[in-house]
């Protein structure tokens, strides 16, 4: 985590080295990225490549990175998966379909929805809203699954956002429905372990030649068990979709906002002593 990763000056060289371990490649972009990285991802099978390229409305990004991105798309054609994250509750997704159509990229559309990180100075979507982006989705669904088009959801989103009828809407058009909630694991440039991005400030863990990710994320559940038994809602705790476990009560970020919670200090976990 920490920027744009095609900009990393040895790029290619972690791409190759990633392959050689038998990795698949997955990056998050904005489309805006130097020749040498747009050829080494161009380079690869479709297959074993997916690049996510976050998309803004072109009202918001000028014209000329809206133009690089596009030619960016169109290069990498289906190794392209189209990304939008919603920070506030008046988006439009419509203007991505013609890119889809004119770029070749694949055909689906993956969802994000901005979460706040636990000071709660960024751009963020209130749960007050969830219900009418919830009902907004769903019309796009529609004229999505027209075009051939089906939707992926991110972490963060909640069950209930969406009326039962438009919750028939997205299966029935295919959509990727998941309500979860985990420890990402994400690395950051000084080479700690954080929850995710938006608990960045949550703690972190250093990475050490021993760590391992099933003991990483125990100890991000450990510390932050409590708060996953209730959730973005108060009446999550008493839902029967989350007793269920169909429902994972949203994202944490917001739950630790609701609950006004401050930063807490990890300790690495012990690793276990052969006896």
């Amino acid at each position: 985590m920490g920027g744009e990763p095609t900009l990393h000056p040895q790029f290619d060289g972690l791409v190759k080295r990633a392959r050689q371990a038998g990795f698949k490649i997955v990056v998050f972009s904005n489309g805006l990225m130097p020749e040498k990285a747009l050829t080494c991802l161009a380079s690869l099978p479709v297959a074993e490549c997916t690049v996510l390229v976050n998309v803004n409305d072109p009202g918001v990004a000028s014209e000329g990175a809206h133009a690089r991105r596009y030619a960016t798309i169109e290069r990498l054609g289906k190794r392209v998966l189209l990304g939008f994250n919603i920070y506030q509750p008046n988006f439009r997704l419509d203007f991505l379909l013609p890119i889809i159509a004119e770029t070749g990229c694949r055909p689906a559309i993956r969802l994000g929805m901005a979460q706040p990180c636990l000071s709660g100075a960024n751009r963020y979507i209130h749960p007050r809203q969830y219900v009418a982006i919830g009902a907004r989705i769903a019309s796009f669904a529609r004229l999505a699954a027209q075009h051939g088009v089906r939707l992926e959801f991110d972490c963060g989103f909640v069950r209930c956002m969406f009326a039962d009828r438009d919750l028939e809407t997205l299966k029935a058009t295919g959509a990727d429905l998941d309500w979860r909630c985990n420890p990402i694991l994400d690395i950051d440039i000084a080479g700690q372990i954080i929850h995710c991005y938006p608990l960045s400030d949550l703690g972190s863990l250093p990475l050490t030649g021993e760590s391992d990710a099933p003991t990483l994320r125990n100890a991000f559940l450990a510390r932050t068990r409590l708060y996953r038994q209730t959730g973005v809602f108060q009446e999550c705790s008493s839902c029967s979709f989350k007793a269920c476990g169909e429902c994972t009560g949203g994202c944490l970020a917001v739950t630790l906002r609701r609950f006004r919670h401050t930063p807490f200090s990890l300790a690495a976990p012990c690793q276990e002593v052969a006896q």
